[in-house]
């Protein structure tokens, strides 16, 4: 089951307690707002673990989005505080957050804004466990004074309440020209106060908010933040807000559009991920003790694996990790470089067998391609599967040129400003950059290297025909 699948499964039943849901207890105190680990509890050669063999916390999965109808008040963690000098995003097969960019002073693309945008006057973070419509994390911001919200921590120990005010659609473009309706795609922002900060206790209307903090700058950043699409020397919007919503309006729009994730559900997916992953790999390593005819049997076993599991493979590389690299980092490179064969796959480009090489697969609609991956599979021999390995890192540099779609690779993020967390995970990139006014603060912020120098591609044995020649 994907999590697509699984989410549809969930919807009713999210809906159902969301409307009805109720509570008169008290806010919680802050030690009552601590994260226990959950989802990562799992053996060892899954997942890392801390320096004293401790689970590490996943605060996506290991908190409960606790909205409650009567306050209005829902959970979620820190992705990016207020006045912080990096934009941070969630990884949800880590649990990890990363920096995506620096914030620098611009101009707001959209000329409506008049002065200059630099760092937000606001705090970002994540409603746990809950999808927005996109099925991404669903996104919050919220205002408070900073002495009376969570303090931010790289790895969040601590989730945080807030009190629902309204929303935006935030609209983005991904491919430029936009000049389609149908190229801009919306994301409900939910738009809230601290729910436990005495200076924000009598607002509860997004008008009243609106009064209180400078709401032009807010959108502007919400419009600006994530870059913008650059065409030779000039910058053009990739983002927009269209529709502001008032309370009700946005209790109706998330009901309608958003999810959450039932955990003994979501257990049970896991467990088919990881079956996957050990037949896999068990039939991998049998392969190479053999002594002849590696390349053919490995060819054999992954069309076969490809065929029957490629759209569970996708689902599951996105929230289960299959390997730990401090027990077996030969597993973990191999699925490295299998989740980047399908990242390709899965986003527009396929493995030309004749040319070895990536190439451009375009839609004959939304669910389908003009090139079946799987077909070409059946004309690749042996020694094309391996190549399909090794020109995958150059296809995701393809990929991003072609489609303007991008994944890197982040073991630790040590960047300048970084997390300065383990991820050993690919992340998706925007494509987009940010237009800031002086030169010297547009520092590349992204590494250069979207996959580690030293990791290569383990090969099979060559076959061996009769007369000594390599097929």
């Amino acid at each position: 089951m994907s999590i697509c699948q699984l989410q549809k499964v969930i919807r009713a039943i999210f809906i159902t307690s969301f409307l009805f849901a109720c509570s008169t207890s008290k806010i919680a105190k802050p030690i009552d707002r601590q994260i226990s680990a959950n989802w990562l509890k799992i053996p060892l050669k899954y997942a890392i673990r801390d320096q004293d063999d401790s689970y590490l916390i996943h605060p996506f999965f290991d908190v409960d989005p606790g909205f409650k109808v009567e306050r209005r008040t829902i959970n979620y963690f820190i992705t990016t505080p207020e006045d912080s000098f990096y934009k941070y995003n969630f990884d949800l097969y880590s649990g990890k957050l990363y920096k995506d960019r620096n914030y620098c002073t611009v101009n707001d693309v959209w000329e409506t804004y008049s002065n200059k945008i630099y760092r937000p006057n606001f705090t970002q973070g994540i409603v746990p466990r809950t999808y927005d419509q996109n099925k991404n994390p669903q996104k919050i911001i919220v205002f408070s004074n900073k002495n009376e919200i969570e303090k931010f921590s790289y790895s969040p120990t601590n989730f945080e309440t807030a009190k629902i005010l309204g929303s935006v659609l935030l609209e983005s473009c991904d491919n430029y020209p936009c000049d389609l309706k149908s190229k801009w795609k919306s994301t409900q922002i939910l738009v809230s106060v601290n729910s436990h900060d005495k200076n924000y206790s009598d607002i509860n209307t997004l008008s009243e908010l609106k009064k209180k903090v400078d709401w032009p700058y807010v959108k502007s950043i919400l419009v600006n933040q994530d870059g913008v699409h650059q065409i030779s020397d000039k910058f053009y919007p990739a983002y927009r807000i269209p529709t502001e919503l008032n309370l009700s309006e946005s209790l109706k729009y998330f009901t309608a559009n958003s999810t959450v994730t039932k955990m003994d559900v979501l257990f049970k997916w896991r467990e088919q991920c990881f079956a996957m992953y050990d037949d896999l790999w068990d039939k991998t390593e049998k392969i190479r003790s053999e002594k002849s005819g590696q390349q053919a049997s490995f060819l054999k076993i992954f069309k076969e694996f490809y065929s029957l599991n490629s759209t569970l493979f996708y689902s599951c590389q996105k929230l289960v990790r299959p390997a730990n690299v401090n027990e077996n980092d030969r597993r973990l490179w191999f699925f490295t470089y299998i989740q980047a064969f399908t990242n390709l796959e899965k986003n527009g480009l396929f493995f030309n067998c004749t040319d070895n090489s990536w190439s451009y697969n375009p839609k004959t609609d939304d669910d389908h391609y003009l090139v079946d991956q799987n077909k070409e599979l059946e004309r690749c021999q042996g020694k094309n599967i391996e190549k399909s390995f090794d020109q995958a890192i150059n296809g995701l540099s393809f990929l991003k040129n072609q489609l303007n779609k991008s994944f890197r690779f982040i073991e630790y993020d040590t960047q300048h400003g970084g997390s300065h967390q383990k991820l050993y995970a690919w992340v998706p990139g925007a494509g987009k950059v940010s237009n800031c006014i002086n030169p010297k603060e547009n520092i590349k912020e992204i590494p250069v290297d979207i996959f580690p120098q030293d990791v290569v591609w383990q090969n099979f044995t060559p076959d061996i025909e009769d007369d000594g020649l390599i097929k």
